[in-house]
């Protein structure tokens, strides 16, 4: 072996490599590095990487460490040029008892020739190439250099490569301050990373590291002593980590999909700085909410909690909500009381993603009282989304799209288009506003029926109580959500108005002209239609949402940076009259959950057909935020699950946490072409006392307001035709 390197090698090989051109490569090599993404208040959220590597300059990495890595992978290494003819000679008799290629003989240089230029196929031809190139290295590089190198790109196991990246990964904290043990265990990695990797086989990883240590005692960097105690430290390990914590994986996953489009493989390779708008606090808020209320859902559905008392035994055709204690097989099992239970994991629910803690539904199929087991089938669970925004910049503060990304990597903040029912009629009456109308018009709530067009079909839409409520103002149809009003209104709007309407808002959305928009038929994700209601909030400024606000590189050049981009989208005094309106679903309306915060808020409930979607879109004065919850295979939930019952809970306790944070707002002032005027609630018209019923501050742009006094009920017969 010897002389086919030294002498052939040096013959034809130096002839033909003489100039090694990808030794230009190691000289400006810059490996790659993890792009981290951080909250809005540094906090780091996820990190993204095509292999796990901190680079550390030699000086930071302790000599002790150094130590470890020489004495067991090349104790020879400032004393060879790159290739060591004592371990080729030792190689080459192991290789020849063994009638194969058993042991390499490589030196450091050698494991860098071949790790960053070479194959790891296991031939002569490649052997005498690395030994050819770990020569040409040692001529151009200083050993330090090498030596270099190699700590920062060898692999380490867990996806860590270099060693500041194993010790993070392994032990949670910087090369500088590992223990000897620590030192010798990472060093013990490189020539089998996954065989004396300490998480997979910590028994093969604790006799690794006693050799590591003996050889460190041979070659005099340790004494006996500090090697028996090392060998006899316990291996502690911290938690594997993963990319992002359950409550920001939604928003993590998202923002990954969105740059990986912008910068393809150069996001896990470039170690970039991303910082984003996310408020970790109400992040968590938001997620822990989320799952509050899917489980409240879940229950109401009939579905009894994991934690709840159990006032006698399981009996068939219960539904339970299962709290995961072991996966086995493709069972899972846990406990209903004093029952074992079993569940069978259905075709398309991977066993991998769940995980023991984890809460599954289930239907008692069979019991065995005298064993105490019960059999469960599948059920699945309601899932949800929400989304908040800072109204006055757009900046994205919050998103979560599911219960758990692990198992639902759908993100049905961004991706699932579902209907927002009711929401979609502050729209429709914002419409109305800026054509002139006012919130106490009169409208009509009767019945209707239409013949729709190319069927022999009438379509005969009904309120969600089955009642009609003859003539009631603008802000009583919004309180009392009222579908016959809001067609009749949509009706004399014109839909096509409407359309143009919803795209000043911002809806991208399609939108047919129909008159089923004004019930909200149509499909748009939650973080759209959240952002539609930004100019509600803000006075009638849009604001582009965005969620990132700079992007830096290694060198902290800006790649990116946002800033918010706002227009005015509607009139201020129709902003405030929709605010209004919006206050009054909270105070006298279908929103009255809310009305405990101790704070202005206002937004509207949104129920679809068959209880299949259930919203709530809201703001304060300084977060807008809306709700979805629904079924990913778009069936009905049940137990009647509308806006105000499913959404606006879980919306109420994510925005109670925030208020509690938070000095409470000024109220805010009408623009200058609003008046206040008091009106009869019933007539929208001036109180007389010919109409003693109740009054109430109504806003009005300036012209607008009634002259009238209120003399009798309307009919209104004429108003909307009937």
């Amino acid at each position: 072996m010897i002389a086919l390197i030294l002498g052939g090698g040096a013959g034809t090989g130096f002839s033909y490599f003489y100039n090694f051109p990808e030794l230009e490569y190691l000289r400006n090599y810059r490996p790659s590095t993890i792009t981290r993404v951080y909250a809005r208040d540094s906090r780091l959220i996820s990190e993204l990487f095509q292999e796990r590597r901190v680079p550390v300059p030699l000086s930071r990495i302790p000599v002790q460490l150094r130590q470890a890595f020489l004495a067991i992978e090349d104790a020879r290494f400032y004393k060879h040029p790159g290739v060591s003819t004592r371990d080729i000679f030792r190689a080459f008799w192991s290789n020849l008892r063994a009638g194969r290629l058993v042991q390499g003989g490589s030196t450091i240089t050698q494991q860098l020739a071949k790790v960053l230029f070479l194959t790891p196929e296991r031939t002569l031809a490649r052997k005498i190439r690395e030994a050819l190139i770990a020569l040409q290295i040692e001529r151009r590089f200083t050993k330090d250099e090498i030596l270099e190198f190699y700590l920062n790109q060898i692999y380490l196991g867990s996806g860590a490569y270099g060693v500041e990246a194993a010790a993070l990964s392994y032990f949670g904290k910087s090369v500088g301050k590992l223990t000897l043990a620590e030192a010798a265990t990472i060093a013990g990695l490189p020539k089998a990373p996954s065989r004396f990797n300490p998480r997979i086989r910590p028994a093969r990883a604790i006799k690794r590291r006693r050799l590591v240590l003996q050889r460190m005692r041979e070659v005099g960097n340790i004494t006996r002593e500090q090697e028996t105690a090392a060998a006899g430290s316990p291996l502690r390990l911290i938690p594997r980590s993963i990319d992002a914590s359950p409550e920001v994986a939604y928003f993590a996953e998202y923002i990954r999909r969105k740059l990986s489009q912008r910068y393809g493989s150069a996001l896990y390779r470039s170690g970039l700085t991303i910082r984003t708008t996310l408020d970790f606090a109400l992040q968590k808020t938001t997620h822990a909410a989320l799952l509050k209320g899917i489980e409240e859902i879940n229950h109401r559905r009939g579905f009894l909690r994991a934690s709840g008392k159990r006032k006698r035994p399981p009996r068939l055709g219960d539904k339970h909500q299962l709290l995961i204690a072991e996966i086995d097989g493709g069972a899972i099992r846990g406990t209903i009381g004093d029952f074992e239970a079993a569940l069978k994991i259905p075709k398309g629910e991977s066993i991998h993603a769940l995980r023991e803690g984890d809460l599954v539904l289930g239907r008692v199929i069979k019991v065995d009282r005298d064993a105490k087991s019960l059999q469960l089938e599948w059920h699945d669970t309601v899932q949800g989304a929400a989304v908040a925004f800072d109204p006055r910049t757009g900046a994205l503060r919050a998103l979560t799209g599911g219960t758990n990304f692990r198992r639902f990597q759908f993100n049905r903040a961004t991706q699932a288009k579902r209907s927002p029912g009711s929401a979609f009629k502050p729209v429709i009456m914002a419409a109305a506003l800026m054509m002139g109308y006012t919130p106490a018009q009169i409208l009509m709530d009767t019945p209707f029926v239409r013949r729709m067009p190319g069927t022999l079909k009438a379509w005969k839409p009904r309120n969600y109580t089955n009642k009609f409520y003859g003539p009631v103002t603008m802000r009583l149809a919004i309180e009392k959500s009222l579908n016959l009003a809001t067609i009749k209104l949509l009706d004399h709007l014109k839909p096509k108005a409407a359309v143009e309407f919803a795209k000043r808002l911002g809806i991208s959305a399609p939108l047919q002209p129909y008159l089923s928009l004004a019930l909200g038929a149509f499909e748009i994700t939650p973080y759209e239609f959240t952002a539609t209601y930004i100019p509600f909030a803000a006075g009638g400024i849009g604001a582009r949402p965005y969620d990132i606000e700079k992007i830096t590189d290694g060198s902290q050049r800006v790649l990116e940076e946002n800033v918010p981009q706002t227009h005015r989208a509607i009139p201020p005094e129709v902003a405030y009259q929709v605010r209004s309106l919006l206050h009054g679903v909270v105070t006298d309306g279908t929103a009255k959950l809310a009305k405990k915060l101790p704070a202005f808020v206002a937004g509207k409930t949104g129920t679809t057909n068959e209880y299949r979607d259930a919203w709530f879109i809201g703001f304060s004065d300084n977060l807008i935020l809306g709700v979805w919850v629904g079924r990913d295979d778009n069936r009905q939930m049940g137990f009647r699950a509308s806006g105000g019952s499913a959404a606006l809970p879980i919306w109420t306790n994510i925005m109670k946490s925030w208020l509690a944070r938070r000095a409470p707002a000024p109220p805010a002032a009408p623009p200058p072409g609003i008046t206040l005027v008091k009106i009869d609630q019933a007539s929208g018209l001036l109180p007389s006392p010919e109409c003693p019923g109740r009054t109430r501050i109504e806003a009005f742009v300036q012209g607008t307001e009634p002259t009238e006094k209120c003399r009798q009920k309307p009919t209104g017969e004429d108003l909307f035709g009937g």
